[in-house]
């Protein structure tokens, strides 16, 4: 595999990780915002749930990075 070509591939695998660390705890945010509206649940689940999306969003985060350092590497 050419060179460059798989230095563009691991910087496109590495500009998702903004995008992981946004998406995580918005989508908390809307979850809980849902709950609330719908079932009347206390404010503090936005809290939670941005947690809980942030958590998820740290184990993608995660994996990623393992990923990219196994294929940097195998060579």
């Amino acid at each position: 595999m050419n060179a460059s070509f798989k230095l563009l591939k691991m910087l496109g695998i590495a500009i998702t990780i903004p995008t992981m660390l946004i998406s995580g705890p918005l989508a908390g945010f809307l979850i809980a915002t849902w709950l609330i509206n719908k079932w009347n649940f206390s404010p503090k689940w936005i809290m939670i749930c941005v947690l809980l999306g942030l958590l998820g969003s740290s184990i993608q985060i995660t994996r990623l990075i393992k990923h990219l350092y196994k294929e940097s590497r195998s060579g």
